[in-house]
């Protein structure tokens, strides 16, 4: 079921306006395959995956960076470039209380995680949207 984010409120749950098709890669896929998923969902971000546990996210940017610096996107690989120090954020937590964690950890996507499991992601696109319409 999606919902429309104007039809969310910044009291809300982030639950509401999160993206529960996690776009997945694992640590040693080239960032060719980064992108593949990148483009194919239309997402800013996809989690890095080891042995089943979430270990990173690799965003838009990280790729863009390693393409400006002159990078072969074939043999770097996700968990080279993957940001480690992730921000979880609950199922419950309001949207404007996520926005608010965002800003503090200069992060444009949390994890979102309920009974200690990651169950979907939020954009700061996302929570700015989120009763803007």
């Amino acid at each position: 079921m999606s919902v429309r984010l104007d039809s969310a409120a910044p009291a809300d749950a982030v639950a509401k306006v999160m993206s529960v098709a996690l776009a997945e890669v694992a640590a040693g896929d080239s960032l060719r395959v980064v992108a593949e998923e990148l483009t194919a969902d239309e997402i800013g971000a996809v989690v890095v995956r080891v042995r089943g546990a979430v270990v990173g996210l690799v965003s838009e940017r990280d790729l863009a960076a390693v393409v400006a610096a002159g990078g072969d996107v074939e043999s770097v690989q996700a968990a080279d470039v993957m940001s480690t120090e992730l921000i979880t954020v609950d199922a419950g937590a309001s949207i404007a209380a996520t926005g608010e964690a965002m800003l503090e950890a200069g992060m444009r996507h949390v994890l979102v995680e309920r009974d200690a499991g990651i169950v979907g992601v939020v954009s700061i696109r996302d929570v700015l949207l989120t009763g803007s319409r």
